[in-house]
């Protein structure tokens, strides 16, 4: 995600607003609001998985909406979350870190549906608890300031831009667990 926002920022240059979307999420309302307002915004609040309510109040996976400046400010997303889990939670403590809030749209307006894929246990990050307890101690350290990658190749599309992108190899040790 980080890489994508960097190279959105020297390729496209000009937009104040990033959404981060997972693909898996379908939104069921035309109105969902795909916008920004002051504030970091927890766009999926109502979700069929988790029967149309907020699982835990800290949620901000799904669909999350930020200011160009507010992602900058929280210095993106950790690098060091590979696999699945934690990053979402990861980021709800750099917003809270650098004393954001998180607003979030009417349940009734902002509806996903959630296709249905099988659970990949054997890619679930094994360290993510260690780093969660440290998130609001190393998030001026790990994220945009701190990565590496590169890019593969980039193609311009009418509705988006492609970017594929080589991040090498996750880390096998870390100074922050």
């Amino acid at each position: 995600m980080n890489a994508a926002f960097l190279e959105s920022v020297r390729q496209l240059r000009r937009f104040d607003c990033v959404v981060f979307h997972d693909v898996d999420l379908l939104p069921t309302n035309p109105f969902v609001p795909y916008n920004c307002p002051a504030y970091p915004r927890h766009i999926s609040v109502s979700i069929d998985k988790f029967g149309y309510s907020l699982p835990y109040k800290q949620l901000v996976g799904g669909v999350l909406a930020m200011p160009v400046r507010h992602f900058l400010k929280v210095n993106g997303y950790s690098n060091l979350f590979w696999g699945w889990g934690g990053e979402d939670d990861d980021m709800e403590a750099r917003i809270r870190s650098v004393g954001l809030l998180v607003t979030r749209p009417n349940p009734r307006l902002a509806r996903y549906r959630m296709i249905r894929h099988q659970a990949r246990k054997e890619i679930l990050n094994e360290v993510r608890y260690k780093l969660l307890y440290l998130s609001s101690k190393r998030y001026r350290l790990d994220g945009l300031n701190s990565l590496s990658y590169s890019l593969v190749a980039s193609e311009s599309r009418p509705l988006y831009t492609h970017f594929l992108i080589d991040l090498g190899q996750p880390p096998r040790s870390s100074s922050f667990y």
